[in-house]
């Protein structure tokens, strides 16, 4: 490792949370924990933070981050933090507390657990996106042959078409309805299945209370922040940094991740001009952080699959 950076969490599986694409069991967090131990400099969040805004971080210095406010995260893999005597970045999105949250996640919990696997999913919603568009399917195909995502190994090549038709080809109309269409094939309690997505603001304030640093995502998680117009953007941060503010009126509020490690130089002007003095994006492909503001994370399922080669 050559430059300081952080490994990225989402989805854990135990303690009535299902197996899904990329979940972690609490022993294989634990066994990760101290593997990265053994290896680098893994320091807690507020250490990061304050070595980060002195300039004082170390090549192999290494933290933990969590994003999207999951429920699992504090069922599963809080308990093991605290039993390893580590605070992490948490980075939580608004709409998750005032609106049900957003469809990204609740789509992603449905493909997981819906079919007997997740290209069984990629198959019936090509199918279903087809019938609309025939050509759509091979465009995308297209384009992620030719080096779309390649940075994310871990990506399987149905999982890159199926990200580029989401974020470039179908309409959010239309993407919402393929998938609710097909919840309603499966008969998929979409309803049901939203009350263990997410954490509860007590849960939320229980995290800053531990001295876990939370931060900003975003309101409502745009999976293409850099498609939309800097107003956009700022309106995204400001509604998100007041929702955090009003509960917990106590933190500093000063460092986020990017969601989908989407962003341009608007995004990264309108957090500085919200305050925001650390960011995180979430590869490690392009080298070393360009600014505070675009420090590299590396994803779980790149070091899980290195840990257990």
């Amino acid at each position: 490792m050559t430059f300081p950076h952080s490994i990225m969490f989402h989805h854990f599986h135990g303690n009535g949370h299902p197996t899904r694409q990329g979940s972690l069991s609490a022993e294989q967090f634990r066994d990760m924990i101290d593997w990265l131990g053994g290896r680098y400099t893994l320091i807690s969040a507020t250490e990061f933070r304050t070595r980060a805004l002195a300039d004082r971080l170390d090549p192999d210095d290494v933290c933990l981050s969590f994003d999207d406010a999951l429920k699992c995260q504090i069922d599963v893999a809080v308990p093991v933090l605290e039993n390893a005597g580590l605070d992490a970045f948490f980075f939580v999105y608004s709409s998750a507390f005032t609106g049900g949250g957003d469809n990204l996640e609740l789509f992603s919990l449905f493909r997981s657990v819906a079919f007997v696997d997740i290209d069984a999913f990629y198959d019936a919603f090509f199918a279903m996106a087809a019938q609309q568009d025939d050509t759509i399917v091979a465009r995308a195909a297209e384009v992620c042959d030719a080096g779309y995502l390649s940075t994310s190994p871990f990506y399987s090549r149905n999982d890159k078409i199926f990200r580029y038709m989401r974020d470039f080809l179908l309409s959010p109309e239309t993407y919402d309805a393929i998938n609710f269409h097909l919840m309603e094939d499966r008969g998929f309690d979409w309803s049901k299945a939203r009350s263990n997505l997410w954490m509860s603001r007590a849960e939320l304030h229980g995290l800053a209370g531990a001295g876990h640093v939370i931060g900003l995502h975003s309101h409502s998680h745009p999976t293409k922040m850099s498609k939309l117009t800097p107003a956009e953007q700022d309106g995204e941060y400001r509604q998100n940094r007041a929702f955090l503010a009003g509960i917990l009126p106590d933190a500093a509020l000063d460092c986020m991740s990017h969601p989908c490690g989407d962003y341009n130089a608007d995004t990264l002007s309108v957090l500085d001009g919200l305050g925001v003095k650390i960011g995180f994006r979430c590869n490690v492909a392009e080298g070393a952080a360009r600014s505070r503001l675009e420090i590299p994370r590396e994803d779980h399922a790149n070091t899980y699959r290195e840990m257990i080669a």
